[in-house]
C-alpha cells in the first residue's frame, strides 16, 4: 500500500493488470482492494522465491504463470472479471455479516452459539441425541457455511449472493478463543481431582471397575493398530497425516473425556480439520453406545453392600451435625469463582514456564504445556493442605475426610462453560471441514468400532470369567463385576464423569452417584498421559 505507484508500474508492465485496473485497485475501498493486491503479490512472491530472474522479461513471467502449480498458492478464485482493456484476476471472499477482522463480533457470536447449544441440548430431540458440545460445533458450522442474509455487496444483478453470519474458514478471534478456552478449562475441571487416600476410598469398588474399563479401551486401541491396514488408512485419510494423533486423542477421550481429547490434540499439534473430524465420528459412535448402555442399565436396581451401610449412616450423621457449624466458613460465590480462576491462571503459567525450559532437557518438538498443567493441577489438588487460602479441598470438623469445596465446584462450572465455547470454535471453520470429515470418516469409524467392541467384550468376558472360576465368592470381585458398577465405569470412561453420574441418577443408583464423579476425575487426571504414551509407541512401531 505504501508503494502504490511502484506497484502499478511493476504489475502493469507484466500484464497482470491493466493500468486502469491497477489504478482502481489502489484507490477503491480496502474491502475491494485487498483481494486484488493479495493475488498479485502472492504471484510475485511465488515467482521471486522459486526463480530469481522471474521478472527478467514479460515472456518469462508468462511461462512461469502457466506452469505454476495451483496448490502453491492457498487462494481460491471466486470469479474472473473482464476489464475494458485486459483480463484482471482477483479473489473475492465469501461475504459474511461478521467479518474475520471484527474481533468482538466473532466473540459475541461464538459465545451465543455455546449458550444456544446448551438450550438445544435440553429442549430438542436432535440436541439430546447429539449432546450440547456437538450441537455447539454443528451450529457454528452452519453459521459459517450457510448464507442467511442477502449480501449488500453483490455485484451481479441476476445472481443474488447470500451472507453467512460467521466468516467462512474461521477467524483469528475464533483461534484465540479456542486456545484460551482449552488452556484454562484443563486446570479448572481438574481442581476437584484429589487422589488422597480418603478420596480414593470413597470410590470404593467402582475404582476397580473403572480401571478394567480403561484397560478395555486401551486394549481396543492396541488391537486396532495391530491390524496394519487401520493405521495406514488413518494416515492416508485424515488431513495432514494426523491419523495417529487423532487415534491417540480418541483413546484419551474414551478413558477421560473431551478435555483429554483436546489436550492430546493440542500437544501433538493436530490440525483443526483433523480435530473436528475425530469429534464428529466419535459422537456418531456415541449415538449408538449411550442408548445401548441406558437400555442395559434399566434392568438393574441400585447395588447395596451390607458392610458399607454403617459407614454410610455414620457419614450422613457427621455431615448433618457439622453442616451448620461449617456453613459460616463457606466462601461466597464471587470468592469461589475468583479463586478458581486465579488457580487456573497460576497453574497454566507454571505449565507454560516449565514447557519453555524443556528444550534444555529434550529435543522433542511436542508442546507439553497442557500435560504439565494437568500434572501440576493434580499434585496441587492432592497435596495442598485443606482449608488453606486457595485450597480446592476442605475438611469438616471432627473429620479428616477432605472433600472438594466451593472453589472446585466453581472451577467445574467455569471449565464446563469454557468447554462449550471451545466446541463452538471447533465448528467455526465451517464448510472447510466438510471434505476432511467425509474423507476420514471410514478409517476413524473403523478404529472406533474396534475400540468400542473390545472395550465392551473385555467387561463382559471378565464378568463371565469371575463367575466361572468362582472368584465371585470374594467380596471384592463380587462388587467389581456387579453389572451396575461395570456399566457406570464404562460410561465414566467413554463419556466422562458427568455422563456416568447422569446414568446413575437416571436409574436411581444413589450409592454410585458420588463415586461415579470421583472415578471420572481419575480418568481426567490419567487419560492425557496414556494417550501421549500410546502415540509414542504407535509412532515408533510404524517407523
Amino acid at each position: 500500500y505504501q508503494h502504490c505507484s511502484s506497484f502499478q508500474s511493476r504489475v502493469s508492465s507484466y500484464g497482470i493488470m491493466s493500468p486502469a485496473t491497477t489504478k482502481s485497485c489502489c484507490h477503491v475501498s480496502p474491502q475491494q482492494r485487498r483481494p486484488r493486491l493479495c493475488l498479485a503479490l502472492a504471484i510475485g512472491t511465488y515467482l521471486s522465491c522459486h526463480q530469481a530472474n522471474a521478472f527478467s522479461s514479460p515472456s518469462t513471467l508468462s511461462k512461469k504463470l502457466t506452469t505454476m502449480p495451483s496448490q502453491s498458492l492457498n487462494i481460491k478464485f471466486a470469479r474472473i472479471m473482464p476489464s475494458s482493456s485486459s483480463t484482471a484476476l482477483y479473489a473475492t471472499p465469501s461475504p459474511s455479516l461478521i467479518s474475520s477482522s471484527n474481533h468482538w463480533g466473532n466473540v459475541a457470536a461464538l459465545s451465543f452459539t455455546a449458550s444456544l447449544a446448551q438450550l438445544l441440548g435440553k429442549k430438542t430431540l436432535v440436541g439430546k441425541l447429539l449432546g450440547a458440545p456437538v450441537t455447539a460445533m454443528a451450529v457454528a458450522f452452519v453459521l459459517s457455511s450457510v448464507g442467511f442474509l442477502p449480501s449488500l455487496l453483490s455485484t451481479s444483478a441476476t445472481t443474488k449472493e447470500w451472507m453467512t453470519i460467521l466468516p467462512p474458514g474461521g477467524s483469528p478471534s475464533a483461534s484465540f478463543l479456542q486456545t484460551i478456552s482449552l488452556t484454562l478449562a484443563t486446570p479448572l475441571l481438574l481442581l476437584g481431582t484429589s487422589l488422597r487416600g480418603n478420596a480414593l476410598r470413597q470410590c470404593g469398588s467402582l475404582l476397580g471397575s473403572f480401571f478394567i474399563a480403561s484397560f478395555g479401551t486401551l486394549a481396543g486401541a492396541m488391537i486396532a493398530f495391530s491390524i496394519n491396514t487401520i493405521p495406514r488408512a488413518l494416515l492416508a485419510s485424515v488431513p495432514n497425516q494426523d491419523g495417529l494423533k487423532i487415534a491417540a486423542a480418541l483413546l484419551a477421550k474414551n478413558i477421560g473425556g473431551g478435555i483429554n481429547y483436546m489436550a492430546v490434540c493440542s500437544c501433538l499439534n493436530a490440525s483443526p480439520e483433523s480435530v473436528a473430524a475425530g469429534l464428529c465420528v466419535d459422537n456418531v459412535m456415541a449415538l449408538v453406545y449411550f442408548p445401548l448402555v441406558s437400555v442395559l442399565a434399566s434392568k438393574y436396581k441400585d447395588v447395596v453392600d451390607d458392610d458399607d451401610d454403617d459407614g454410610l449412616i455414620e457419614k450422613k450423621e457427621n455431615d448433618e451435625s457439622n453442616e451448620k457449624n461449617d456453613s459460616s466458613s463457606e466462601l461466597s460465590p464471587v470468592e469461589s469463582l475468583s479463586h478458581a480462576f486465579t488457580l487456573a491462571a497460576v497453574l497454566t503459567a507454571g505449565g507454560q514456564f516449565i514447557n519453555s525450559k524443556l528444550h534444555y532437557v529434550t529435543t522433542s518438538p511436542l508442546n507439553l504445556s497442557l500435560p504439565i498443567t494437568t500434572l501440576l493441577t493434580v499434585i496441587f489438588s492432592t497435596y495442598y493442605p485443606p482449608n488453606m487460602f486457595l485450597s480446592p479441598t476442605s475438611t469438616k470438623k471432627r473429620s479428616d475426610d477432605a472433600k472438594s469445596n466451593s472453589i472446585a465446584k466453581a472451577g467445574e462450572t467455569l471449565g464446563t462453560s469454557l468447554l462449550y465455547l471451545f466446541f463452538a470454535t471447533a465448528g467455526a471453520p465451517g464448510w472447510r471441514l466438510k471434505e476432511s470429515i467425509q474423507q476420514s470418516f471410514p478409517s476413524i469409524a473403523t478404529f472406533l468400532i474396534i475400540l468400542y467392541g473390545v472395550h465392551g467384550s473385555i467387561l463382559w468376558s471378565l464378568k463371565k470369567l469371575v463367575e466361572v472360576t468362582k472368584m465371585d465368592k470374594s467380596k471384592y470381585w463380587k462388587k467389581v463385576i456387579a453389572p451396575q458398577r461395570l456399566l457406570t465405569a464404562s460410561s465414566a470412561a467413554i463419556g466422562g464423569p458427568a455422563t456416568a453420574a447422569a446414568l446413575a441418577q437416571s436409574n436411581q443408583w444413589e450409592s454410585l452417584l458420588t463415586p461415579s464423579l470421583l472415578v471420572g476425575n481419575v480418568g481426567y487426571a490419567l487419560a492425557t498421559f496414556i494417550g501421549l504414551l500410546f502415540y509414542g509407541a504407535a509412532n515408533k512401531s510404524l517407523l
